[in-house]
């Protein structure tokens, strides 16, 4: 009995850890993410403003409740101000409280008011930011978004046809926005793909080259987002490079970070590649005799061939990842357009390196899903810990990156309500009947 509980303890642990993990990185990024964001307008009282006889000493941020006339009326309670009272004396306190025994709410002068390059100095609430957001910039992310689903299906289906599995582009793409749908409820990261499995599996009877293609797509489009990151992140640092004299260049050292890291992973990513698929060197390192002698299931034996299928489509591959590389572009133009309509100061430059590191980092398989707290934590820390924009910005950015797709996903949804793709008709297609009448159903 001791043995059976002594056994199972590192399976329950792993369930139990990995969720738990998860769960710390959500609580902790949102919990961040919220202590920075101001609900409401605020305005900022500018030093030595001399305000019904008290004199502010610092430039104080004030919570707006309305305009009227272009004069906001601002809410003081509790606000901890330091101000120099008629006594002679300097006072740091709670505005409506004695000695300084301001009202709760009062309405100021924009003269009183500090200004920024000659434009009066407001921090838009999260609130206001949404309702006064640019529907044009908007509606333009909405539809750029749906460009790389319709890319990431053609790649699909040509690594489908290396398996000689003969899919129509529309049922591919019927296939993808099913995906799409579940991925949208499911947990984890690779919800979706296992229902494209199922059904996919079902029409070719093939499903463990179908499983192979959907991870080798992933896997293509993960390397695809590295090597867009590099770029743009070693585009920026050859341009940004600032001389120090002496022949001395200062560079950003944490983008110079980031990319030595990505870089990295992209180096050991070919190398592993080439192991596998490069025969002489594989057979050097003695891989088949150990997959032959190792008592693994028949799946991962079957999928090891599988794999094999695509030594010597090299060239394809090639393509492939071009045309993953232009697909994963995207995401920093739409991120871009988002940043227009919450009117975010940010350069274009700026959303090609950091939205596809984000990215890269709410891909892994430890993240909790949509990235919650960690996509968050990571915008207001690119954006605002570096002095860029404003908390409410950057939290209204990944609200847009997060339920935008959503949109898309709903799409899934026709043909799921269809029923055809929740029982398992599929299951009497085979695959040489794919391209036929069937397919074009």
């Amino acid at each position: 009995m001791k043995m059976a509980l002594v056994n199972r303890q590192p399976h329950w642990l792993r369930r139990s850890l990995i969720p738990a993990f998860k769960l710390l990185i959500a609580v902790v990024g949102l919990w961040y993410v919220i202590s920075q964001i101001s609900w409401h307008d605020r305005v900022f009282v500018a030093a030595g403003s001399r305000i019904r006889g008290v004199t502010i000493l610092d430039t104080v941020p004030v919570r707006v409740l309305d305009w009227q006339h272009g004069m906001p009326q601002v809410l003081l309670a509790g606000q901890k101000i330091t101000v120099h009272l008629a006594s002679g004396r300097v006072v740091t306190g709670a505005a409506d409280r004695p000695p300084i025994g301001w009202p709760r709410v009062v309405r100021l002068p924009l003269a009183d008011l500090a200004y920024t390059h000659g434009r009066l100095e407001i921090s838009r609430g999260l609130f206001s930011l949404i309702k006064s957001a640019k529907t044009g910039p908007l509606l333009a992310a909405l539809l750029l978004l749906g460009l790389p689903t319709f890319i990431t299906t053609w790649r699909w289906r040509k690594l489908l046809a290396v398996q000689e599995l003969h899919l129509t582009y529309g049922k591919c793409v019927t296939l993808t926005f099913i995906s799409h749908f579940y991925s949208t409820f499911l947990p984890g990261h690779s919800g979706g793909d296992l229902v494209k499995i199922l059904y996919t599996g079902r029409m070719t009877t093939q499903p463990t080259k179908v499983a192979v293609t959907v991870l080798l797509d992933r896997v293509i489009g993960f390397i695809a987002l590295m090597m867009v990151a590099i770029v743009a992140i070693t585009t920026v640092l050859l341009l940004g490079a600032v001389s120090e004299g002496g022949g001395r260049v200062s560079v950003d050292t944490l983008l110079l970070h980031i990319l030595w890291f990505i870089g990295g992973a992209l180096v050991a990513a070919c190398a592993g590649a080439a192991i596998y698929f490069y025969r002489p060197l594989r057979r050097w390192l003695g891989m088949d005799a150990l997959l032959n002698r190792l008592p693994l299931p028949e799946f991962i034996k079957h999928a090891d061939r599988s794999l094999q299928a695509y030594r010597g489509h090299f060239q394809l591959m090639g393509v492939l990842l071009v045309v993953s590389m232009f697909s994963q572009s995207v995401l920093p133009v739409v991120a871009w357009l988002l940043g227009q309509a919450f009117a975010m100061h940010v350069p274009f430059a700026t959303f090609m390196v950091y939205i596809p590191v984000v990215a890269l980092a709410v891909s892994l398989p430890i993240v909790p899903p949509a990235g919650l707290g960690l996509l968050d934590a990571l915008l207001l820390y690119f954006f605002v810990a570096r002095g860029v924009d404003s908390a409410n910005q950057a939290f209204a950015l990944a609200q847009g990156l997060r339920f935008l797709p959503i949109f898309w996903g709903m799409l899934g949804a026709y043909w799921v309500v269809r029923g055809r793709f929740s029982r398992p008709v599929a299951a009497m297609e085979s695959n040489h009947g794919i391209t036929g009448r069937t397919a074009n159903s």
